[in-house]
């Protein structure tokens, strides 16, 4: 009898587990894979990765930080000290609260992180913005307005409705891997148009 248990224990599980995982699109479950292996996220399945659950900004801070560490080669200021008044950062998140700020991508000219906060979407944007551009798409009346136009024109995301919404996991994860696939496009669009400019000078 308690085998019996045990067994249909682990087929509900796995029945569990398979219904979870189908939930996702591909894309998403691409989007997980590509996060995981470059250490956006360190869940080691896509259930455990919470993928529709909201993110806080300490959460957001970390994925950010890799992101632009491990695939931009983006560089710490750590002339920088970015000291916050909060004592309630995740003790296993502080240094990427530290980090993001001496990115100059989160925790600018402010003192309190609010690391519990629940990220917008018109934070996340801005934030990706600035991993990839810097300050080239900031000062506008609304901030996060020609970080957006950039994003849409670079095809990195299409829905661009609610920017007050709280952002998900996954779709952070899913806009962070298109990013790199964008972007690597136009600079390689780029680098051809420069080639072909460089070979009709030749020519000249």
């Amino acid at each position: 009898m308690r085998k019996l248990s045990i067994i249909t224990l682990s087929f509900i599980s796995l029945n569990f587990l398979i219904f979870t995982s189908a939930q996702y699109s591909q894309e998403l479950k691409d989007a997980y894979n590509w996060a995981h292996e470059n250490s956006i996220t360190t869940m080691d399945s896509i259930e455990k990765a919470n993928m529709n659950w909201k993110i806080t900004r300490e959460e957001m801070a970390k994925m950010i930080t890799n992101y632009a560490v491990n695939i931009l080669w983006k560089k710490l200021d750590t002339s920088k000290s970015c000291l916050f008044i909060d004592s309630n950062i995740n003790p296993d998140l502080v240094q990427y609260v530290t980090k993001s700020c001496q990115l100059w991508l989160m925790g600018q000219w402010v003192t309190s992180f609010r690391p519990k906060d629940n990220v917008t979407r018109a934070e996340f944007w801005t934030v990706l913005s600035r991993a990839l551009w810097w300050d080239q798409n900031e000062w506008w009346t609304t901030y996060y307005q020609n970080h957006l136009k950039a994003l849409k024109a670079e095809w990195i995301m299409n829905n661009i409705s609610s920017p007050m919404n709280k952002e998900v996991r996954g779709y952070v994860m899913l806009m962070m891997m298109r990013s790199v696939d964008e972007v690597a496009k136009a600079q390689w669009k780029t680098n051809t148009d420069n080639q072909i400019s460089d070979v009709i000078k030749m020519l000249d």
